[in-house]
């Protein structure tokens, strides 16, 4: 069985991750726990579970319910992990943060930035079996470049009804080049259906249920959400 631990930054990137894995395994040949880590020592099962004792991959997903936390949880529990018979560890976090926000003052994307937050992430990881990701600029940019799920969750969320009233087009749009804090944008999808979005589990539940593996193929095989490809690539999921 392989095991891989995934280290996330909130509920919102657990409830995302943990769709991913069960769309694109169809539900088959895979185990997942998924747990909060909010201190070092506090480390409770959460909801979303999914026990299959026979699977050939085993997935942990932990929420340490902080950006800044992110990597440092994974160092802390490196030993433990790889003791346990984990073989890869892989941290998730948003490149937006009050401390993004503090150094770009003009609300842009910032890509020399970015490549600073990563590269002294990276610099921290010693081990070859550490991957971190960040997505560029939150994971709604990832949410919004699956976008075929916003029209199955109303059908009057269509890419042309979105472009009218709120001015950009799902279709053709890179959301991790153009959006600087991409939650608000899915929040103003949302308001068109009389709906609000604010991350809570409902929330992010309402979006997530209507993605359908097809999406992340085809997510994967277009030029858009290169952060998303990265941190796809990092979990390692063997073609089924």
């Amino acid at each position: 069985m392989t095991r891989t631990a995934v280290f996330v930054e909130g509920q919102t990137e657990l409830i995302f991750v943990r769709e991913l894995l069960l769309k694109v395994f169809e539900y088959q040949n895979i185990s997942l726990e998924c747990f909060n880590l909010f201190t070092d020592t506090n480390f409770h099962p959460t909801d979303y579970a999914f026990p299959n004792p026979d699977a050939a991959h085993f997935f942990q997903i932990i929420n340490v319910g902080n950006d800044k936390s992110v990597l440092t949880r994974i160092l802390k529990r490196e030993s433990y992990l790889k003791n346990a018979g984990f073989q890869r560890i892989i941290g998730l976090r948003d490149m937006y943060s009050g401390e993004y926000r503090d150094l770009v003052k003009n609300q842009s994307i910032d890509n020399d930035i970015n490549q600073k937050f990563i590269d002294g992430h990276r610099s921290q990881i010693k081990s070859g079996d550490i991957f971190f990701s960040f997505a560029i600029m939150e994971i709604e940019s990832w949410l919004l470049g699956l976008r075929r799920s916003f029209e199955r969750m109303d059908n009057r969320l269509t890419p042309e009804f979105i472009n009218e009233h709120v001015g950009f087009d799902l279709n053709t749009v890179d959301p991790e080049k153009t959006f600087f804090h991409p939650a608000d944008n899915v929040h103003d999808i949302f308001q068109l259906v009389g709906q609000r979005y604010s991350k809570s589990k409902g929330d992010i539940n309402a979006l997530v249920s209507h993605i359908e593996r097809n999406d992340y193929i085809e997510l994967l095989e277009s030029t858009k959400c290169n952060s998303f490809k990265e941190f796809y690539g990092s979990l390692q999921i063997p073609k089924v």
